[in-house]
């Protein structure tokens, strides 16, 4: 049963949700791109109203609700709504195929908005504080945007480690200690030491933010802390991973961001003062 069929059916159903259902209904390509505040404000219901038919609709959560959405238009819909996975068709111009990757990146950074609670990012705005140094544990094209933010940090005077092969992040692991904060990015806990660091972490009392995806195996584990993926796009059956690559730059961003944030003046005069020592002419 495809979800619109599923929401005129839906029964018992309050005042409230049947307003939202309605305007779920009327307006399928609308929501898909707001946020739940969004979806609130322009439904005229509360939030708990949202979450509440979610859960009648034995759904996760409002992504869940998008997905099956985009399910239903692009069935039905004479322009359908971009495929996450594969954004592009053979005939495709250069034009299409730019704004195709646009709508991609629109969708996943709206998703992880979706994915994380606002709550989130100021506890790991404080992990990030509290850290003498931070240790960033990833792999294969993860470890790029874990380099990226590694530089952005190094511009305000903070250090953070990126080590990359397996004997170097276990090494750096058995050195951490109680000031570290270990950020250890996995989509799915596929990577085959993760166990082993995070069993050497929690022996020297290391902090831990995780990042990684809402369905991972390793929200299981007793970390300090989470950031989540958006969960837009498939493991496998894709042309490149688009979303999921756009979501950890946007999520180290919004680390970059809040904890620069925590004094912006003399995060801003430092890098100003760096680079004119690096260059006393470019001022």
């Amino acid at each position: 049963m495809n979800l619109l069929l599923k929401l005129k059916t839906l029964t018992p159903v309050t005042t409230s949700e049947r307003i939202l259902i309605q305007f779920i209904l009327d307006a399928p390509e609308k929501v898909i791109y707001l946020s739940p505040k969004e979806l609130a404000e322009a439904s005229f219901v509360s939030i708990s109203t949202i979450y509440r038919l979610i859960t009648k609709l034995k759904l996760d959560g409002l992504n869940d609700l998008k997905l099956e959405l985009v399910k239903y238009l692009n069935v039905h819909s004479s322009e359908p709504i971009i495929d996450i996975n594969y954004p592009i068709s053979s005939e495709d111009t250069n034009f299409s195929i730019m704004k195709n990757l646009q709508l991609v990146y629109e969708q996943t950074v709206q998703s992880t908005i979706d994915t994380n609670e606002f709550e989130n990012l100021s506890v790991n705005r404080t992990l990030l504080q509290e850290a003498e140094t931070i240790d960033i544990y990833a792999t294969s094209a993860n470890i790029y945007f874990a380099e990226n933010f590694k530089f952005q940090m190094q511009e305000i005077g903070k250090t953070v480690n990126v080590p990359q092969d397996n004997y170097t992040q276990h090494l750096t692991a058995a050195n951490s200690t109680t000031n570290h904060l270990a950020i250890i990015v996995s989509f799915e806990g596929r990577g085959g030491n993760i166990p082993e660091l995070f069993a050497i972490l929690k022996q020297n009392k290391c902090k831990i933010l995780l990042i990684t995806s809402k369905n991972s195996p390793l929200l299981k584990e007793a970390v300090d802390s989470t950031f989540l993926f958006s969960s837009l796009e498939n493991h496998y059956h894709k042309i490149s991973s688009f979303s999921t690559r756009m979501s950890l730059m946007y999520l180290f961003d919004m680390l970059y961001l809040s904890y620069f944030n925590i004094d912006y003046e003399k995060n801003s005069a430092y890098k100003l003062a760096n680079y004119q020592k690096m260059n006393p002419r470019l001022i």
